[in-house]
């Protein structure tokens, strides 16, 4: 990466790093970008004013957040200013925008395109000066920046079902995390592994294929609210199928889909259940 602030062609300041951090907001995901580079000194003072950060898509240049504000409201460089600078950029995101680069990111490295805007006052009057350049945020720095911003932040959700020494709770944990860390065909098996546990408990894995039958066939209208729930169950069980076998491949929405699914199936009351707490991601529609 290379962005720098000239004055009438001259480098005034020229970063060569980009990195990213995460901060608790209030209201959304907190991240903080920081710019990090050299000055070399100039003949003479010249303020700089006014600097903007814009953070693109790389793919079609698409606005993901078109301007974040210098955090400092002035700085000066003059023939002593050789030295080490860093810039830092504090912006606080909707849980929409986070989901939304998540989207173009999926499982990889975060590709941006960065540009850098600046207003110049010196003696000689104003100018402005502007540069891009192209930047890749590594997969790791990324999502250790979302965890520290607050993205994951859980509310409490009642999910009821028979006691059980299979740890659900402990899968769907599971399929969570390969979510969050890229891995959306783990992912997508594990709610498998969800699902077949609930069968386990309730004993219905008979009714479901009896169900799902019943529902291709010419006695589908006559079908209960239950049977075709659990004709529904099927159907998810063997999406989830994909997921450990074959050459299907999932995108960050749909392993959410497949979540979000499979956990409005697991909360479905059961005889004899027992209400337990398990965090859920309301935001997000994650479990």
């Amino acid at each position: 990466m290379r962005l720098s602030i000239r004055d009438n062609g001259r480098y005034l300041i020229e970063f060569d790093r980009l990195e990213v951090q995460g901060r608790k907001a209030v209201s959304g995901c907190g991240l903080v970008f920081s710019l990090k580079g050299s000055s070399p000194g100039t003949e003479r003072n010249v303020d700089i004013i006014d600097v903007q950060l814009g953070l693109f898509q790389s793919k079609d240049s698409s606005f993901i957040v078109p301007s974040i504000p210098f955090a400092d409201s002035l700085r000066q460089t003059s023939q002593y200013s050789n030295g080490n600078e860093n810039f830092h950029f504090e912006v606080a995101l909707t849980l929409e925008q986070i989901n939304a680069i998540e989207e173009i990111r999926q499982d990889g490295d975060l590709k941006l395109v960065v540009t850098l805007k600046a207003l110049l006052s010196s003696s000689s009057g104003l100018e402005r000066s502007y540069e891009r350049s192209e930047v890749v945020v590594p997969r790791d720095v990324w999502l250790k920046a979302l965890r520290s911003s607050g993205f994951c932040r859980t509310v409490l959700y009642e999910i009821p079902f028979p006691a059980s020494d299979v740890d659900i709770e402990g899968l769907l944990a599971k399929a969570r995390g390969f979510i969050e860390t890229g891995h959306y065909k783990d992912a997508v098996m594990q709610c498998r592994h969800i699902i077949e546990s609930i069968e386990e408990l309730r004993g219905d894995k008979g009714e479901a294929k009896d169900a799902n039958r019943k529902a291709h066939g010419s006695s589908r209208k006559e079908m209960t609210s239950i049977e075709r729930l659990l004709s529904l169950r099927e159907q998810l069980k063997n999406v989830c199928q994909l997921g450990g076998h074959g050459r299907e491949a999932f995108t960050r929405s749909q392993a959410l889909s497949v979540l979000g699914m499979t956990m409005a199936l697991v909360s479905e009351p059961t005889v004899g259940a027992s209400v337990i707490l398990v965090e859920a991601d309301a935001d997000r529609g994650e479990v």
